[in-house]
């Protein structure tokens, strides 16, 4: 098996692995490094032409966000995912394009082509030629870890994983047997752990009560897939026990769309969640505490005493967040509420890191609200990525990928054994194994 590094080597983002054996040319993921300016993964139109199979493992943009660039570029086969991913890369690649107004990879032509060519594969289920598999991840609505099976071989793909239960998903599968391993190191570093969920939440309901007291509004940027719905979903728990006093949660960008997809796709939830879902009256979808700006100029939002708003997107890269932040930065009393990974370079991390002067287009925001970060997260911290290395039988090789350098050393200190060599991959490097 011959496995070659394309993207999310030695970075975060544009994750795209080239596996081959067995006449195959397999991709793994195919995605966008989400920054000012887009950077792509490193491979050629020849090869592409070439590929045999895609499977994404789920609908993040620096995973999905080039997949359509393939069929621009003649690439005629299947891309095998789980259904909701399908559902969810509707909405994210649409939206992306529209953002793309100077130039882009692909056209809607090319994302109805990639529509068109999707083979959906369930959770545990073999795909037809016994070559491809999924588990649960565990990381969004859709998620799955891929198990290649080549050349005698075994060969496990984590994607993004999430060990815990979060509040709409169950955790990852663990205890799985690979030869090979590929996996994530976005919070791989000996210095993240994560906080236990009860104790995340407890502090971020606190942290909105004080501001509201004081007369503040709260700002949460977040990405439309997968935080923004494990947000909602705490904030609603507590507005509707009485723990938190009344207040509108006004939505906007992608997120109202991808609620939708969450609740048609409800079989993936957690068991409690397809409950309150059938209980119909008890809906989480569907909140009076909700609601949509309805005016372009958003003043039913700005008017409103007690606000939290959540908007896309995630790493403040642009979208509908940067108009709020522009209203609200000016007040000491208000509060950016940071809730997912930032990666560096992004006005979101620069924000964290303390700067107070952030470009939006040709303006310049000057910040005085107060930025917080809140330590909610869809990935495994540095002990999960090592319990779950552990818990793997067979592995012979482990390949750390989508990571900061730090992270990606730490962890491949950390899962390295006698029996077991960890590999840091440099872009465009590959690996016969």
């Amino acid at each position: 098996m011959k496995i070659t590094f394309l993207g999310a080597a030695r970075e975060v983002g544009r994750s795209a692995i080239l596996v081959e054996g067995d006449g195959e040319r397999i991709l793994l993921d195919c995605g966008i490094k989400t920054k000012r300016n887009e950077e792509f993964p490193l491979i050629e139109n020849s090869e592409i032409k070439k590929l045999t199979k895609v499977v994404l493992s789920h609908a993040h943009l620096d995973h999905s966000g080039y997949l359509p660039a393939l069929y621009a570029a003649g690439y005629e086969g299947k891309v095998y995912m789980t259904k909701p991913t399908r559902d969810l890369i509707q909405l994210l690649l649409a939206d992306a394009l529209k953002i793309q107004k100077d130039w882009s990879p692909y056209n809607k032509n090319d994302v109805d082509l990639l529509l068109k060519n999707i083979e959906i594969l369930e959770y545990n289920q073999l795909s037809k030629d016994k070559i491809i598999r999924f588990q649960n991840a565990g990381h969004i609505l859709g998620s799955a870890m891929t198990e290649i099976f080549l050349e005698g071989k075994k060969l496990l793909y984590t994607g993004d994983i999430n060990l815990r239960s979060s509040r709409l998903l169950s955790g990852c599968r663990t205890g799985l047997e690979a030869d090979f391993l590929i996996i994530e190191s976005t919070y791989g570093g000996k210095e993240d752990l994560h906080v236990p969920t009860k104790e995340a939440t407890g502090e971020f309901i606190s942290k909105i009560r004080e501001v509201q007291q004081e007369g503040g509004k709260v700002l949460i940027p977040t990405f439309a897939v997968g935080r923004g719905q494990e947000i909602l979903f705490t904030l609603e728990n507590h507005l509707k026990s009485g723990l938190m006093n009344e207040t509108t949660i006004f939505l906007d960008g992608m997120v109202k769309k991808a609620l939708k997809i969450y609740r048609h796709n409800a079989i993936y939830l957690k068991k409690e969640v397809q409950r309150r879902i059938l209980a119909g009256d008890d809906d989480p979808f569907k909140s009076d505490f909700y609601k949509f700006p309805k005016t372009k100029s958003k003043k039913e939002v700005f008017q409103s005493k007690k606000a939290i708003i959540l908007s896309t997107s995630g790493m403040m890269t642009g979208g509908p967040v940067m108009g709020y932040l522009e209203k609200l930065a000016g007040d000491e009393k208000n509060i950016l509420i940071i809730v997912g990974y930032q990666s560096e370079g992004s006005p979101g991390r620069k924000l964290l890191e303390g700067e107070k002067r952030i470009k939006n287009k040709d303006k310049i925001i000057d910040v005085k609200m107060r930025v917080w970060n809140s330590p909610f997260s869809a990935h495994s911290d540095h002990k999960e990525l090592v319990q779950f290395v552990k818990s793997m039988k067979g592995l012979k090789k482990v390949f750390v990928v989508h990571g900061e350098n730090e992270k990606l050393f730490d962890l491949a200190d950390s899962v390295k054994s006698k029996n077991t060599e960890a590999i840091i991959p440099h872009l465009k490097e590959s690996f016969e194994v």
